[in-house]
């Protein structure tokens, strides 16, 4: 009997090139008119494959592909936890599944321990599972009051951001930004007064960078964005845009005080290899050489563009 399709398709990555696993699984999968499946040898190429189109799920050969690799493929194309990874196994091994479920995967499944409709059911409930944990993780990883990441949340996408441009050897760019006078605007008109200003500034924010951008509030009133691939005739464009939003901002807000806040960047460029915290370091003392070298407005201040100068990235 031809199993029944469900009510959406699935769209599947095969990663495997072994024919001992890739044969049987192209005989599960072929009576099943719900599953539209692509099958690519390498977790390089699963890479690629997912940033060209949806995935839903990933079938994985564990025989071919370690731990590092599994968890790449759980955070690939920059929107950690979207999709599914079912390991696949030639025989039942406690070790190897439990490596698997660790690095990310789902679920680990015999292969010849499956018949069609048991590997679309596994499938359902593998991306079904991945999608509660997902928004769990994301209401860890969020600020309530912006709905940016939270501290923990750009530490941790940073990271992994960090990690993939250095194997990759593109650039990363870390962008630090201060609100001014925040206590000041608390302590003469209010805590709801700095919300207002906290929430503006993460708002200037979102639509100043892009969405493949990491964007987060990493404390009271610090923000912290990490973008790849930036370029050095970017700066003026951000930075122009920036202060194009803050001072729209300014014109059209009625709180009785004018939003301000200072910037500082830093800059990898591989094989230079500095940490995570290295970098938010580097972009903090700059962001408070701004602020002792001059108190004006960002709208104000525009550095000019020297070799010398991390560049942010540009916005689309």
């Amino acid at each position: 009997m031809t199993p029944q399709s469900s009510s959406y398709p699935l769209r599947v990555l095969v990663v495997a090139a072994d024919p001992v696993v890739a044969g049987p699984l192209e005989a599960l999968i072929a009576p099943l008119t719900s599953i539209a499946a692509l099958r690519v040898p390498t977790p390089a190429a699963a890479a690629a494959a997912r940033a060209s189109m949806p995935i839903d799920a990933i079938l994985v050969d564990l025989a071919l592909t370690g731990d590092d690799e599994i968890a790449d493929l759980c955070r690939q194309s920059g929107d950690p936890g979207s999709v599914a990874v079912v390991g696949l196994l030639r025989h039942d091994c406690r070790l190897r599944t439990s490596e698997a479920l660790h690095a990310g995967a789902q679920e680990c499944l015999v292969i010849t321990d499956l018949t069609p409709a048991r590997l679309e059911r596994s499938l359902r409930q593998a991306l079904e599972r991945q999608r509660v944990q997902q928004r769990l993780a994301d209401l860890a990883l969020r600020d309530d009051l912006t709905g940016l990441y939270n501290r923990r949340g750009v530490l941790a996408l940073g990271e992994y951001q960090r990690r993939q441009c250095l194997r990759s050897g593109r650039t990363l760019v870390v962008v630090q930004v201060d609100v001014d006078g925040l206590k000041t605007i608390n302590d003469t008109w209010g805590h709801q007064a700095g919300d207002q200003a906290i929430a503006a500034t993460a708002s200037i924010l979102r639509c100043t960078f892009r969405e493949s951008d990491i964007v987060g509030r990493v404390g009271g009133d610090e923000f912290l964005a990490i973008a790849v691939d930036a370029e050095a005739a970017a700066v003026h464009r951000v930075q122009k845009r920036l202060a194009q939003a803050l001072a729209a901002h300014n014109r059209r807000q009625t709180a009785p005080f004018e939003l301000s806040f200072s910037t500082g960047t830093s800059v990898l460029i591989p094989p230079s290899a500095p940490t995570l915290a290295d970098l938010i370091g580097r972009a903090d003392c700059e962001l408070y050489r701004a602020k002792r070298a001059e108190r004006r407005p960002i709208a104000e201040w525009l550095p000019p563009v020297t070799a010398t100068v991390p560049v942010p990235v540009a916005a689309a």
